[in-house]
């Protein structure tokens, strides 16, 4: 087994075992490795590959079946295209077709990227496959909670109800929706003891929504906590974790994380979105880009100590049954001996 990387100019990756050795430095983009990267595949008798994001059209493709891979395949962790309907979509199916060094089969994360795949690039769906991202749910687990730890570490006073968010702070991932359902929670609805702490931002990625809570009795109940190593620390003491992306969003990776902590979700009514939870057993959809909504839908959990213990207990069962390292690795594994087999 080989590994390669676009740069070691960091040096060897911690993750890898000590000792290990096959290593190699390779970007797909990178013409001036290729002549090295081809020779390395050649002197190892390299037959597989397993690679990230390979698209279709990818000149790395032909060098690798120049030097004698056999097998590609190509795991993507984002959307591989947009839609396409009729004779565009026509002309990528029969590129795809024609094409004789692309990946022989691709993994996705969700099955909406899958579709977009098959109904916008033009792959043909057998040659794909769905596997979910799979977590440590012994790390992510609502045992795991320490009492008054948001308190010490963020001053949210003990028996606050938390909204919880961890990710990007680009428009697209919706923080700002989030914001705007704290102003409804507080102002509107006059419920004071709801906080939302938001982690995940760089310095200064704050202030924008800090701006937009101006003039709002929610601005001393947000809290940004920023980059974070102690989220598995962290979830279990919140009450709701919340997704509000406005542009795609596919199967977040948090989403699996806060459900495993025992987080009822609330999540937009998007793309891979909609695989995170089962809606109204484990938590609830919203229209993407509604606050309104998403504080109506907020205020039912935080009015129902019974309501949130069930959607986050159900929550929990779905997570620890389908979205583990371990089945996520079985799968994996069925999936490529299969493939090598055929």
């Amino acid at each position: 087994m080989h590994f390669a990387y676009s740069s070691l100019s960091s040096g060897k990756p911690e993750t890898l075992p000590e000792g290990f050795e096959n290593i190699v430095e390779f970007s797909y983009g990178n013409i001036t490795q290729f002549q090295r990267m081809s020779s390395y595949i050649s002197e190892h008798n390299i037959a597989y590959a397993f690679c990230f994001d390979l698209q279709v059209n990818s000149p790395a493709c032909k060098l690798m079946r120049a030097a004698g891979v056999e097998t590609i395949f190509s795991y993507w962790g984002s959307t591989i295209s947009g839609l396409n309907r009729g004779v565009k979509l026509l002309m990528k199916r029969i590129e795809v077709f024609l094409r004789s060094s692309k990946p022989n089969h691709f993994i996705f994360e969700s099955e909406a990227m899958q579709h977009y795949a098959v109904n916008g690039r033009g792959i043909n769906h057998k040659n794909t496959s769905v596997i979910a991202t799979g977590i440590d749910t012994d790390k992510y687990s609502p045992l795991n909670s320490s009492e008054f730890y948001l308190q010490t570490e963020f001053g949210i006073p003990e028996g606050s109800f938390v909204l919880f968010y961890s990710g990007h702070m680009e428009k697209r991932k919706g923080v700002q929706i989030i914001i705007d359902a704290m102003r409804v929670l507080v102002d509107d609805l006059g419920l004071n003891d709801v906080y939302c702490l938001i982690t995940g931002n760089r310095e200064g990625e704050e202030l924008p929504f800090i701006e937009q809570l101006q003039g709002s009795g929610a601005i001393d109940r947000v809290v940004f906590g920023g980059y974070r190593k102690d989220l598995d620390s962290i979830m279990p003491e919140c009450d709701v974790g919340v997704i509000a992306s406005i542009g795609w969003d596919s199967f977040p990776m948090s989403s699996l994380e806060m459900a495993s902590c025992g987080l009822p979700l609330v999540v937009s009514r998007l793309q891979g979105l909609v695989e995170t939870i089962v809606d109204g057993e484990t938590g609830y959809l919203f229209e993407p880009g509604d606050s309104f909504e998403l504080a109506g839908k907020v205020e039912k959990i935080y009015k129902s100590e019974l309501l949130q213990k069930s959607l986050g207990s159900s929550g929990r069962a779905r997570i620890v049954k389908n979205y583990s390292t371990e089945i996520q690795l079985q799968k994996l594994q069925s999936c490529l001996e299969k493939i090598v087999k055929a």
